[in-house]
């Protein structure tokens, strides 16, 4: 996977001549300058090419305009498709918008790996958008025919429109598909083994179980699979009319979950270790929203509405107890 960003002066100006270059006013007096310019450096002609075949990546486009969203700008976006395949004007600033953002190109066949704090997207070879939680993993193949990834532990999936191309995610036996869509997968142990839990924010996906049982979500719905059941329900809160699942933008929520439960989000997102010193605090029920950055306080917070105890035992171990 590709992590370079855009740093220096060269690489921001080879991203300016490449879009430069595609427009209609170029002419032999900035050849000249471009000439000149490449003269002066002998990574400059390298960084140039780079720049231009970017221009022509379907992913980094679709990466810009969902940037681009996000940052307010409406559904019409002002960047402009010209007459040549897949160009791109006003690109840089796009991309800079992206790599601003945290955004990773990654091809197809990879391993995305999550990481604790606040996970940042990873923008597949198809323009689709993936964020991790802590302690997840996605194995990403997509071909001709279909867009297959297989998961563990819980992701955010903005999918890239491709009727042709069947856009699914797989984990612990249950399939979710979707065309063009935002939805949650989560996956989490319960009292038969591993439950999944899907969350759509827009548009429509199908869950499909490992005994064949299948439903359509809609936006502002949840399935959950235990035991090879699919069990489908409105939200409380339709995650609809958010853009991002709580947990992606550094928020932990919970509406009367068991502290068990909650620990174990807590320790995913942040690497903490919390241990309970009698199991049965274990069910103590808890609502609120936690920032997962400052997991001490989030913990401090908990045990003084439930007349527990926090005791530190090392920088990011902690146990509970009861008063």
């Amino acid at each position: 996977m590709s992590t370079k960003k855009v740093r220096s002066k060269d690489d921001r100006a080879a991203a300016l001549w490449a879009d430069a270059r595609r427009d209609r006013s170029w002419s032999s007096e900035r050849q000249v300058e471009l000439d000149r310019w490449l003269e002066g450096g002998t990574d400059r002609a390298a960084l140039l090419r780079l720049h231009e075949e970017l221009l022509d990546d379907a992913a980094v486009i679709w990466a810009t305009q969902r940037a681009a969203v996000g940052r307010g700008a409406t559904k019409r976006s002002s960047f402009v498709w010209n007459s040549r395949p897949m160009a791109l004007a006003g690109v840089t600033a796009a991309l800079a918008c992206v790599v601003a953002a945290g955004v990773v190109l990654t091809p197809r066949g990879e391993t995305i790996v999550g990481v604790h704090g606040a996970p940042q997207p990873v923008i597949l070879a198809d323009g689709s958008a993936v964020r991790l939680n802590g302690e997840s993993r996605l194995r990403v193949n997509l071909s001709d025919h279909e867009r297959r990834l297989r998961l563990k532990g819980e992701g955010f999936f903005e999918v890239s429109p491709d009727k042709d191309r069947p856009f699914s995610v797989e984990v612990d036996g249950v399939r979710v598909t979707a065309v063009g869509t935002r939805f949650n997968v989560d996956q989490r142990p319960d009292a038969d083994g591993i439950a999944v839990e899907v969350v759509v924010f827009e548009g429509l996906v199908e869950v499909r179980s490992n005994r064949g049982m299948s439903t359509l979500v809609h936006a502002g719905e949840r399935a959950t699979v235990s035991g090879g059941v699919v069990q489908r329900g409105a939200l409380m809160r339709p995650e609809a009319e958010t853009d991002i699942p709580s947990w992606a933008k550094g928020w932990l929520e919970f509406n009367e979950a068991s502290l068990a439960s909650v620990l174990q989000d807590l320790e995913r997102a942040s690497g903490v270790k919390v241990e309970l010193a009698d199991p049965a605090a274990g069910r103590v029920l808890v609502s609120g929203r936690f920032a997962y950055d400052q997991p001490e306080n989030a913990l401090a917070a908990i045990v003084r509405l439930h007349g527990l105890t926090l005791t530190r035992k090392g920088s990011d171990r902690f146990v509970i107890s009861k008063a």
